[in-house]
């Protein structure tokens, strides 16, 4: 098992110097450091007082070498070099607690097999593991990114959409935390999802409860703060159910409001009338256009204001039957006809209500 010191003797300790590696957590000492009214303020960064003695124990933790190098390719460039690092037998780091290093040492030591954090099955527990995750990236320990990924998503399984105001503050901080702490980058120049695996899960989970975050203060910081979370949120992001013209608020000119609502009524032909076999839906579908890769949802929209149509949106881009009809797309004018080739009636119309492609004639 990992040895704690207990002294700073330097006697107690000879034989550990030889046999093993001694890491000291910066911040640890840092933060001993500015509650102990006697030592100097520190101010920009963790640095290490002139003597060892003045180091508490708990920044101070040995493991053995050999262990410690065949953790990563990483570590064992750590502990065998020829620069000062190597050649003492130390390792400073910052920016990792104790009780995170504790749990990284505990799985070294437990044939890489398993951790154990305070609370386990407690939203608080998300933010341990994931400092974990960011250590093990900082290293490249495959095996033990793997295992603390996998205990967050299993906690976030249980835990469901969060409700509670702490839990979905605890969310936040791992959230918020692995943003500011892991490698963001993406396989396209393009607006897409993060290769980072927890970051694109952590985006996903934020977007799909996303009616509880909005209103949280630290949400909407990493949202103005953060450009790769706004980015990896945008990305796992659905399009708006409705269109804006849904619900339409208008000033009457009279001190009041009325709303005009939107009827779905079927184009002039009744092509694209049909009904949703998801959720019974029956009115005009939406288009998808294969050229740009875009939906219209506005082809055979019907505005009505006290039970007069005064609007009818994209009527005529539509001709045909159908089973067989040709659209001509709002956006890149492009004219398709269906079915044409693979591109059937079925696999390009979509229902405007649950945007499932289950629609029938």
């Amino acid at each position: 098992m990992a040895t704690k010191s207990k002294t700073h003797n330097p006697t107690n300790f000879k034989f550990l110097h030889t046999d093993f590696f001694k890491i000291i957590l910066t911040d640890v000492v840092a933060q001993s450091n500015l509650e102990d009214k006697t030592s100097p303020t520190n101010t920009n960064r963790a640095t290490l007082p002139d003597t060892e003695a003045s180091i508490p124990d708990e920044a101070v933790f040995y493991v053995h070498r050999s262990l410690l190098a065949s953790l990563s390719a990483e570590l064992d460039k750590h502990v065998n070099n020829d620069m000062k690092e190597g050649i003492q037998g130390v390792m400073e780091l910052s920016e990792v607690d104790e009780a995170t290093m504790t749990a990284f040492l505990q799985w070294a030591y437990n044939l890489k097999d398993d951790y154990t954090i305070e609370n386990p099955k407690a939203t608080s527990a998300l933010l341990g593991h994931t400092k974990i995750y960011v250590l093990a990236d900082r290293f490249n320990t495959v095996a033990l990114k793997d295992l603390a990924y996998n205990k967050i998503t299993a906690l976030l399984v249980d835990l469901g959409m969060v409700a509670a105001a702490n839990d979905v503050e605890a969310v936040m901080t791992a959230v918020s935390y692995a943003f500011g702490n892991l490698p963001f980058s993406t396989s396209s120049t393009r607006i897409s999802a993060p290769t980072e695996k927890l970051l694109n899960y952590f985006a996903q989970y934020t977007s799909w409860a996303l009616d509880v975050f909005r209103t949280n203060l630290e949400f909407c910081s990493l949202l103005e703060n953060s450009p790769d979370f706004a980015r990896a949120l945008v990305t796992n992001s659905r399009s708006a159910a409705t269109p804006p013209w849904s619900s339409i608020i208008t000033d009457t000119g009279i001190g009041s409001t009325a709303t005009l609502d939107v009827c779905a009524i079927p184009d002039k032909d009744n092509i694209l009338c049909r009904q949703c076999g998801s959720c019974g839906y029956i009115g005009a579908a939406v288009v998808h256009c294969p050229q740009c890769n875009r939906y219209d949802c506005e082809t055979g929209d019907s505005i009505q204001s006290n039970g007069n149509a005064i609007a009818i949106l994209g009527a005529k881009r539509l001709s045909g039957t159908k089973t067989s009809y040709t659209y001509q797309c709002k956006w890149c004018a492009v004219s398709t006809t269906f079915p044409s080739g693979s591109y059937t009636h079925s696999s390009r119309l979509y229902c405007r209500k649950c945007l499932t492609s289950s629609l029938t004639i």
